[in-house]
């Protein structure tokens, strides 16, 4: 469960920088992409920029506090996975942060075993979330938020129209797509007269060869269907 993790990003705020350091060290060797900031402000432009899976948050930040930093996020994204850190339990702050749909409330210092634990409710929820991800192998995901398909946390580069065709099969996924969909959803732009079945076998055969093997089925004589 935790290798899912490698195809996933996560955003690191601390400011304290021997806890920023060693929390780091432990994120490399989980997630794919690991964004560091020791201030709420930085954070908010690093989360602007990269728009990571999920968020490691320390109530007391400079400038914009973990909470706030986390209220002003939420505000944008409904699904983004939020564990925050603190070394405080006064009853405001913990209540504060229920309303915040978190995945964790950690009290520092974290030990190892439960660090692990949240890193296991991390993949899980992460996994489970079809809002945010859909996952076509153990590998492979596409972010639906920021369309993108990434093996192994690496982007794989689409041209326009294998974009399009994967887009309107995960949209449709389990379900058989026609040819005729095909035409209309992937040569939206196009003024080629000369689309045909063998232009969406084509296609098809370009964006196989960048998903996982038997990703996308022939549904013989109806079309194709994302399994």
């Amino acid at each position: 469960m935790l290798s899912i993790l490698k195809n996933h990003s996560i955003l690191y705020v601390e400011d304290e920088p021997e806890i920023q350091k060693n929390i780091t060290e432990y994120l490399d060797s989980y997630f794919g992409t690991v964004h560091v900031a020791s201030d709420g402000k930085k954070a908010l432009e690093l989360y602007d920029t990269h728009h990571p899976d999920a968020l490691l948050l320390d109530i007391n930040l400079p400038f914009i506090s973990g909470l706030e930093l986390a209220k002003r996020i939420r505000k944008k994204d409904q699904t983004v996975n939020i564990v925050m850190l603190t070394a405080h339990t006064e009853k405001e702050k913990l209540l504060a942060a229920t309303e915040l749909k978190l995945t964790k409330y950690l009290i520092k210092p974290i030990a190892p075993k439960l660090f692990k634990e949240t890193m296991e409710l991390l993949a899980k929820e992460l996994r489970q979330n079809p809002a945010r991800f859909i996952n076509l192998s153990a590998n492979c995901v596409w972010n639906k938020t920021e369309e993108v398909l990434r093996i192994n946390d690496v982007v794989v580069p689409l041209s326009e129209k294998e974009h399009r065709l994967l887009k309107l099969l995960i949209e449709n996924k389990g379900s058989k797509v026609s040819c005729e969909d095909i035409m209309v959803a992937v040569w939206e732009d196009s003024f080629d007269k000369d689309i045909s079945h063998d232009s969406v076998k084509n296609q098809i055969s370009h964006l196989r060869k960048k998903l996982p093997n038997a990703c996308i089925d022939v549904v013989y004589g109806k079309g194709y269907m994302l399994k």
